[in-house]
This record gives C-alpha cells, sequence and structure tokens, in this order.
C-alpha cells in the first residue's frame, strides 16, 4: 500500500511516495484540486478585475507604484502574476525601473537574492527594485482601527503612490482565508501592530471563515492605507493557479475565496487510525507544522480515533524557521503539542533535528527517515490500521467547512 504526498515547496517541490505495510489500509484524501487556468486565465483576470477599473487606468499619472509580494512560507507565484502588472503599468507609462517589489514577510526573516529569484524571477528581479520590510524598524503611524490595534506601516509603502498586494488565498486560521488585506496588516506594518493584531482579532477567526474580525481590522487597515488594487492567486495542489482575482482589496479577495472554498474541499474520511499531514506548501520551516492541521480543526467529526496518530510530514529545508512573534522565547512564543487530545503528534522531519526545538518541544517525536517512521507507527499500531493521507495538508478544508462556513 502506498500513497503520494506533496513535498518541498520552493526547493525539491515533487512527489513524494509514502509505501506502508501490506497490512495497513491506506485511504487518499486529495481536496477537490483544480487545473492550472494558464497564462490565458491569468489575462482574463487582469481585463476583468473586480470593483476597480483595469489596472492600467488606475495607475495613469501615477509615478510610484509598489508591489507587495509574500515570501517563500506562502505559495504565490510571483513569477508568473507580476509580469501582467508590470504590463498594466507599462501601459499607464510607468517602465519597471519605477517599480518597487516590497517583500511582505510580517515578523518573517528577510528574503534574500536567492529567496528572490524563486519567488519573482530573474526577470523581474533584474528590472524592478526590490526591498524586504522590517517590522522593528521604519514604520509610521496612520491611526487606529475600530478593534483598537495600531497602524503603523512600512515608510517605503507609505511614500508610494500606487500600491498593490499580491498573495495567495489559502486556508488561514485567524482571518479564514490568507490574501487579501493581510498583506498589509501584518505583511508590511510593524512589530507593535502585529502584537495587537494577534492578541486582539486574530483570537477569534477560524479557518475558511467569511468575515472573522481578523480579515475586517485587516481591510480596515488597507483602507486606511490607501491600497489600489490586489492580485491574489487561488493555488492547485501543485502549486499552478487554480484561479486569479484582481482588483478591489474586499471584493476581489471575497471572491476568490469562494473559488478556493471548491478547490481546497476535501470530504472527511472515516475514522482512522493514523493520519498523515503534509504541510506543504509550507513545509520548508518546522514552525508552520500547526497549520497542517487544517483539515482535522474543520472537520465536524474525528478524522483519527482516540488513542491514534497523527503524523506531520516536514521536508523542512529552512530548518525550525523563524518568526519574531511565535518563534522561540519571542513575545507570543506558546508551548506546542505533542499530544493533541488524546491522540499522538509524531513528525516525519529529515532535516530537523532536536537541538532545532525550543525546550518547550522536548520529548517531541522527530523520524528522519520513512522506513523509521513506519517502524514507530507498527510498534504502536501493530502490523494492520487504517491510514487516511492528505497530500498538501495545509492548503485543504473540510468539506462542510468548506460549503458551510461562508453563510
Amino acid at each position: 500500500m502506498s500513497a503520494t504526498i506533496r513535498w518541498g515547496a520552493w526547493f525539491e517541490d515533487s512527489e513524494l511516495t509514502l509505501d506502508f505495510p501490506a497490512g495497513y489500509e491506506v485511504l487518499a484524501c486529495p481536496p477537490a484540486d483544480g487545473p492550472d487556468i494558464g497564462d490565458g486565465g491569468i489575462a482574463a483576470a487582469f481585463a476583468s478585475p473586480i470593483g476597480t477599473p483595469r489596472l492600467a487606468e488606475i495607475a495613469r499619472g501615477r509615478h510610484r507604484p509598489v508591489i507587495v509580494i509574500d515570501d517563500l512560507s506562502r505559495p504565490t507565484p510571483g513569477s508568473r502574476l507580476i509580469p501582467p502588472i508590470l504590463d498594466e503599468l507599462a501601459a499607464a507609462g510607468i517602465p519597471a525601473s519605477d517599480v518597487l517589489i516590497l517583500a511582505g514577510v510580517a515578523n518573517h526573516r528577510p528574503m534574500q537574492r536567492a529567496d528572490f529569484l524563486k519567488k519573482i524571477g530573474p526577470d523581474v528581479l533584474a528590472r524592478c527594485r526590490v526591498s524586504n520590510h522590517f517590522s522593528w524598524d521604519n514604520c509610521t503611524l496612520i491611526g487606529t482601527t475600530s478593534f483598537g490595534s495600531p497602524v503603523e506601516v512600512n515608510n517605503e509603502f507609505l511614500a508610494c503612490d500606487l500600491r498593490i498586494l499580491v498573495g495567495s488565498i489559502i486556508p488561514h486560521a485567524a482571518a479564514g482565508f490568507a490574501g487579501g488585506a493581510k498583506l498589509l496588516m501584518p505583511g508590511v506594518s510593524s512589530i507593535r501592530s502585529a502584537e495587537a493584531y494577534h492578541r486582539g482579532s486574530a483570537l477569534r477567526g477560524g479557518y475558511g471563515l467569511e468575515a472573522p474580525d481578523a480579515r475586517l481590522e485587516s481591510e480596515e487597515a488597507a483602507r486606511m492605507a490607501g491600497v489600489d488594487f490586489i492580485v491574489n492567486g487561488i493555488p492547485n495542489s501543485r502549486l499552478g493557479l487554480a484561479g486569479v482575482v484582481t482588483g478591489h482589496v474586499v471584493e476581489a479577495h471575497r471572491a476568490g475565496t469562494a473559488i478556493a472554498r471548491r478547490v481546497f474541499a476535501t470530504p472527511t474520511p472515516p475514522e482512522s487510525d493514523i493520519c498523515v499531514l503534509s504541510l506543504y506548501p509550507k513545509d520548508s520551516e518546522f514552525l508552520q507544522h500547526l497549520t497542517a492541521f487544517a483539515p482535522h480543526v474543520t472537520a465536524e467529526t474525528h478524522i483519527v480515533r482516540g488513542g491514534g496518530t497523527f503524523v506531520v510530514v516536514v521536508s523542512g529545508e529552512e530548518g525550525l524557521g523563524s518568526h519574531s512573534l511565535f518563534g522561540p522565547g519571542m513575545r507570543l512564543a506558546a508551548p506546542r503539542p505533542t499530544r493533541i487530545r488524546g491522540r499522538d503528534v509524531i513528525f516525519f522531519a529529515p532535516r530537523t533535528t532536536p537541538g532545532m526545538l525550543p525546550p518547550t518541544m522536548d520529548g517531541t517525536v522527530l523520524l528522519p527517515t520513512w522506513a523509521e517512521t513506519i517502524a514507530w507507527l507498527e510498534r504502536k499500531h501493530g502490523p494492520q490500521a487504517s491510514v487516511a493521507v492528505y497530500p498538501c495538508a495545509t492548503m485543504q478544508l473540510s468539506a462542510e467547512s468548506a460549503a458551510t462556513s461562508a453563510d
């Protein structure tokens, strides 16, 4: 018995086949997914923006455009989405050399040249200026949201007169879905803004919700900051584009979430002994591992029976990863579970060693090979067990949640 998962986003980016003992009953649980829309589909999205005029029309008379794009912890294919933006700006008389691409890293590490090459491609990197947001400095207070968070925004962003956000619409535990205004707050906001956001509205969110407080607060901040246009992709399971929306920071994002619900919907399987959750496409950083539980969190019934086991698969090219709020020793750091409601959590994580983990994760089961992972499972579950396998769990929602959470 075997199953195939996705593996190594932005690095190996391939399929990985996981073999199981002959007595294991294995059920693959892929999302509904969707084919890549191709260059024609992307062009159609730019030709028909939602809630705004076409970008070329908005750009006329502007001189200093900024394009905010997320980092490698997100699946946004900037090399496919930024060139059409540059074409629209060129039609308005703005050359690519006048465009600033600002990495909206929020509270993650700065992007390096190799990261930009992967994210936006060599052609865009050669034609445009690039910069990193740094949440600890170079931000200016422009107001306070109705939720009480200060809105302190990157000064380079504020100095520009045309403000574009480029991201991906995937499930998010606080904002319902990522993308849209989240590229402004917390994407290019200060550490003080991000902390207030995470201590406040982000605590009241949930996967797949249409407009939780965290989403509404980000959108309020985006209006205050003068966001002009968004370009958001809806990735498929292979980091292609199942859809693209462009236009108004709220209206276009809402249209994109409707596509995302269809693409990421995953039928909930019968309760199993073991559930394998691939962290793809956030699998370069171990710190992202909690996002792999999206199918479990959104299911109406348990996907693993009591006493069972979750196996989180982490390719881990960047090791533990970095986060200025949630990383080890940081102000919002919290213990990360090794058991969830009577179910074990173990990791197939060939590039993560115990010494990389914080003391709060002492005792975490890290298994460097799939053979050792299977041996661990056989010791616990014996020669026969049922297994559910989610190939890109971070982007998967239970079908019932995807259908009902917008109501």
